[in-house]
């Protein structure tokens, strides 16, 4: 096969992620194109390099002035990952400045924070969450995906009624269906139910290369990797965490 036919993508999907890497520091020294970093970004997480990660994604900050959401979404993730839970939350708020937002307007930052909430016990983190939402669905560009997921959030649907706005196209209806597990994860830990989140967030990573995309994939690889031994030590874990 001829290898410059090879995208670092294609690459990340079939699971080369160091190859990923070397691919995409190739290209961008001679392109200078930032989408191929991103892809890089998705191939360090599965490395599980998330100083790396951060460090690339300040870099893409700093090199498209901050004006994409996605890198404050990744860098938070990570360090989230890592257990710096206040950069984390701290970067997610830096993320609804940006000019480049999801398909609804910044849903998906929205549910970051809602979940940040959730996990460290803040509830006006979540109140905050939840009237940014309520405002970001008075949008016209709420109709778009992600945007039933604040829908759901704010118990406007059931989970059977998200599950009806996710695309039947292939490879976009894995994406969804990650993003619609990933926030129905968050409303069972809502409830407490801490062995019922774990199990739902091994749904959220089981749709396959194409959920590789979606930040709520590595965010829901990263809460199962730090899944603490014992269930009644996970809140005062994350507070701890928060006094970092």
């Amino acid at each position: 096969m001829d290898n410059s036919k090879i995208t670092v993508w294609s690459l990340v999907q079939n699971n080369d992620f160091e190859e990923a890497c070397q691919k995409a520091d190739e290209e961008y020294a001679e392109e200078g194109f930032t989408p191929t970093l991103r892809n890089k970004v998705y191939a360090l997480f599965h490395l599980k390099r998330y100083l790396d990660v951060i460090q690339l994604s300040e870099k893409l900050i700093e090199v498209e002035k901050g004006e994409s959401s996605s890198d404050f979404q990744s860098a938070g993730i990570a360090n989230w990952i890592i257990g710096d839970l206040s950069k984390a939350i701290e970067l997610w708020e830096n993320a609804q400045n940006c000019m480049y937002q999801d398909a609804a307007g910044g849903i998906d930052t929205q549910v970051l924070l809602y979940f940040a909430a959730i996990k460290t016990k803040q509830d006006k983190l979540r109140q905050t969450a939840v009237r940014t939402i309520k405002k970001l669905l008075k949008s016209k560009r709420s109709i778009n995906y992600p945007g039933p997921l604040g829908h759901y959030l704010l118990n406007d649907i059931t989970e059977e009624q998200l599950i009806s706005y996710v695309a039947n196209v292939p490879i976009l209806r894995e994406r969804q269906l990650c993003q619609a597990q990933f926030v129905s994860a968050i409303k069972i830990l809502e409830t407490e139910d801490v062995d019922g989140y774990y199990k739902k967030l091994k749904e959220c990573v089981s749709y396959g290369p194409s959920s590789y995309l979606e930040h709520e994939y590595y965010l829901a690889k990263g809460e199962l990797e730090n899944r603490p031994r014992n269930s009644n030590s996970l809140v005062q874990f994350f507070k701890r965490a928060l006094r970092k």
